[in-house]
């Protein structure tokens, strides 16, 4: 049973399939928002992540190392030179810390060199017994940079005096380590003390008379490590003070002093992390950045921000979404593309953040991949319903289909017995089967885009006309059925059939032409009867029940147009036989078709004689098939052709009669020599002549019989060429150019003979048996007769008169025709098999 529901879902589905969000237009604001999503996404989430998770800048620090080790070590400035207090000097020279003799002597040995600057990385806060022999020292030489620092509590830990009086300038020596322990940064001024590495700068600048353009010292600098520890220029301490480094080295020097001693001032550097790098490394390096100018910039961070919101927003809006996986693999090209990008701005002494790039792009592929399976499975589910619907339902008329009308009438008969409105009264049903008549003639005419609208309107119009709850579909072509339901007697669901039948009467307005239609209407009762056996296959089988309403539309066409007719068992029995014919003429036609299996033809060929009127000698023969069934005997013709025409198995058939007939005429002519001339005529069907194939047929059986194009005549009706006029002018044209005669059969009784007579080519009318059996009975036959016989005569054509079966019709139309037509009719022959047309031959 058809539900309200159902209903409402069979009309609701298709609108919502063509307006679906992921077919229809949106807005171009929700359009805009929806491919921004996955921006808007990622930008939330790398907030939060920046705001409040420490993951982040370990990312940094480690493309930082990365990309330190990938550029390897740089070349070192030449001006710049390293005295290391190492493990080899603190083992000569005794326990570290010194005294300040040993500085002392450091700068005696250092004094003839004339170094530019000297830099101490060693705080001298406390008093000793030998501070005014180095303040002396240091005096003298005027180019020494002294380190200071500040301890926990925050107090100055200064040169004491008079050292720090005798120095050129103090610098502040501390450090700033990341969260992995690594010195990637010093501040270049502390309470308006510059660094170390700056303040020997500054003094080299004074003593040198050169002029090195400084950073601004209110900012860090980002030190860009070029050199590994162990490749620093360095001499040992103790070698300088005994004397094993030649002065020269250290000419004009910018020299810097620090311990580099296991565990004095461990630090750890990109390069060197086990064993680790000293703190006076770290103001070498500064040093070198500020000589060389290649410290680290570092991109402001809204630039960054801007940068990566483009490439996010580039990739949200450009990123297709029905493509699984393509957001992803763009998001991690586009991140792999920054991390170059970073390395290589790197090189160049920059510093480009990738953290937040590189989860700002992911994130965004990641958002855009759940868009895309989100769509993807959007997508298939809107297509399993579209599928579900277009399984169930005819795509036209939005009706259900064969298959679900079928599924819904088996679910029915097959329904619980409780579920009846009274347990003990039959359940009755009907099936209407309705064929709209001559629907074809209407597509020909109208054209099939107004033959499929004309459908919609009567799927409407039956609509209207039955119960909401009822189901109705479309079997394809111009049928409809109808499952009427819960019927109080038969006489409801007749006047139903009558109340279609009278709204057809009334003429459909299809894009402003006026289109009459009539139906014929099958009518099949069913009863389900709670108490009867419900495992019979035969009640419980919707193909019987269909079957049996298309019998009785079948019927109903028989009745004439607009008529209605209610299925009778007999009708079965009568459909059965016919089945059964079609069965054995299928049989025969393969038997037809095999060429080993001739002895078992069942098909035969009769030849009836056509005769000049003017001498009555045989001029033609004419081919009439004739069927030996088995079983059954001789069947006539009338039988089954129309059956042969209806299943299309005409075409194997008057194929088989075309090549049996002139292989026979061949024979003859060969056989018997006043028999030459004779001709052969076939009639052509409907269906063979709409053959694109049928004049190569033609030729091919002419050619392989040998039979002259001249001898062969094809029959066909009026009717047939109305088909399709235009490509039965293109065929009949060609067979007349090959040779082959064309006759128009049965002229006279076709609706367009005399409008149409003009523009076909043939080659004679054969006048149909009606007119010649009404010579004598009426003058209208007479008059009618004398009219085809002119109209022939006036364009050349051939004449032969069917069904002559009375001297006195032979001897008028002797009269009639005089020396221009033939005649042909059981008066003169009747149809005749091979043996006694080859007797006639042989009393000739």
């Amino acid at each position: 049973m058809r539900s309200l529901f159902s209903k409402l879902i069979s009309r609701l589905v298709p609108r919502l399939l063509l307006n679906h969000p992921i077919n229809s237009k949106r807005s171009r604001l929700l359009q805009t928002i929806w491919r921004v999503l996955p921006t808007l996404f990622a930008t939330g989430i790398t907030l939060l992540l920046v705001l409040y998770s420490g993951f982040l800048p370990p990312i940094e620090l480690f493309a930082y190392n990365s990309f330190t080790h990938w550029r390897g070590d740089r070349p070192w400035d030449e001006r710049l030179m390293m005295i290391s207090i190492d493990d080899e000097s603190i083992q000569k020279l005794g326990r570290f810390p010194w005294t300040r003799d040993r500085y002392v002597q450091l700068l005696q040995k250092l004094e003839p060199a004339e170094p530019s600057v000297i830099g101490f990385d060693i705080l001298w806060s406390e008093p000793s017994g030998n501070d005014r022999e180095l303040a002396a020292a240091i005096e003298r030489s005027q180019r020494v940079v002294l380190a200071m620092a500040w301890d926990k509590s925050g107090q100055p830990l200064l040169p004491v005096e008079p050292i720090g009086d005798a120095g050129a300038a103090v610098g502040h020596i501390l450090k700033r380590e990341d969260i992995d322990g690594i010195v990637r940064q010093v501040d270049l001024q502390i309470h308006d003390v510059p660094t170390l590495g700056v303040a020997m700068l500054q003094t080299y600048d004074l003593t040198n008379a050169t002029v090195n353009l400084l950073p601004q010292l209110n900012q860090t600098l980002t030190i860009n490590w070029t050199k590994r520890v162990k490749d620093i220029p360095q001499v040992s301490f103790s070698d300088v003070i005994n004397d094993r480094v030649p002065a020269s080295v250290f000419y004009h020097k910018i020299i810097l002093v620090g311990a580099t001693a296991s565990g004095i001032d461990s630090l750890v550097t990109p390069f060197d992390r086990n064993p680790p790098a000293s703190g006076v490394h770290l103001h070498a390096m500064v040093l070198q950045n500020l000589l060389q100018k290649n410290s680290l910039v570092v991109t402001n961070a809204n630039d960054i921000w801007i940068l990566v919101l483009v490439s996010s927003l580039i990739l949200s809006l450009l990123s297709p979404r029905k493509n699984l996986w393509i957001g992803s693999i763009s998001a991690l090209a586009l991140a792999g593309i920054w991390v170059i990008t970073a390395f290589v701005a790197f090189t160049a002494n920059y510093w480009i953040a990738i953290a937040v790039p590189m989860l700002m792009v992911l994130l965004t592929g990641f958002a855009i991949a759940l868009q895309e399976r989100w769509q993807v499975r959007r997508f298939l589910q809107t297509a399993k319903i579209q599928l579900d619907y277009e399984s169930t339902h005819d795509h036209l008329t939005g009706l259900y289909n064969r298959l679900q009308f079928e599924k819904i009438l088996q679910n029915l008969l097959h329904q619980n017995i409780s579920s009846f409105p009274e347990r003990d009264r039959p359940h009755l049903l009907a099936i209407l089967w309705i064929n709209i008549a001559r629907f074809k003639n209407i597509n020909d005419t109208f054209g099939h885009p107004i033959g499929n609208l004309l459908i919609v309107e009567v799927s409407q119009c039956l609509r209207s006309t039955v119960p909401s709850q009822v189901a109705i579909a479309r079997f394809g072509g111009a049928e409809f059925v109808i499952l009427l339901e819960s019927l109080g007697d038969e006489q409801e669901a007749i006047a139903i059939a009558d109340e279609i039948q009278s709204k057809f009467k009334i003429p459909f307005i299809i894009a402003g032409s006026q289109i009459d239609i009539s139906a014929n209407i099958g009518i099949k009762f069913h009863q389900i009867n709670p108490i009867e056996d419900r495992n019979s296959s035969e009640i419980n089988s919707p193909e019987i029940l269909l079957r049996d309403a298309d019998t009785a539309m079948f019927y109903a066409k028989k009745l004439g147009i607009s008529c209605n007719q209610v299925f009778h068992i007999s009708m079965r029995e009568r459909v059965l036989k016919r089945l059964q014919l079609e069965k054995d003429l299928r049989k025969a036609v393969a038997i037809s078709q095999d060429i080993q299996n001739q002895p078992h033809q069942e098909f035969l060929i009769y030849y009836q004689p056509i005769l000049a009127l003017s001498n009555m000698q045989i001029v033609g023969l004419e081919a009439l098939i004739r069927w030996q069934h088995p079983e059954r005997g001789l069947i006539s013709p009338t039988q089954f052709i129309p059956l042969a025409e209806e299943t299309g198995l005409i075409v194997p058939i008057g194929d088989w009669i075309m090549r049996n007939a002139c292989l026979q005429l061949k024979s003859w002519h060969q056989k018997f020599p006043k028999a030459k001339d004779i001709t052969i005529s076939v009639n052509l069907s409907p269906k063979q002549l709409a053959q694109k194939d049928v004049l190569e047929k033609c030729l091919n059986i002419l050619q392989q019989t040998q039979l002259s194009p001249e001898h062969l005549k094809i029959e066909l009706t009026e009717s047939s060429i109305m088909e399709n006029p235009n490509s039965a002018l293109t065929i009949l044209n060609q067979m007349r150019q090959a040779g082959i005669k064309i006759y128009i059969d049965d002229f006279g009784t076709g609706y367009s003979s005399l409008a149409y007579l003009h523009k076909f080519p043939f080659d004679g009318l054969k006048i149909d048996r009606s007119f010649v059996n009404n010579i004598h009975t009426n003058t209208n036959g007479m008059g009618i007769l004398q009219a085809i016989i002119a109209l022939a005569k006036s364009v050349k054509a051939h004449i032969v008169a069917e069904g002559i079966e009375s001297l006195a019709q032979l001897n008028y139309l002797q009269d009639l025709l005089s020396e221009d037509g033939d005649g042909q009719g059981f008066f003169l022959f009747r149809p005749l098999d091979v043996k006694a047309i080859e007797a006639i031959f042989q009393s000739i």
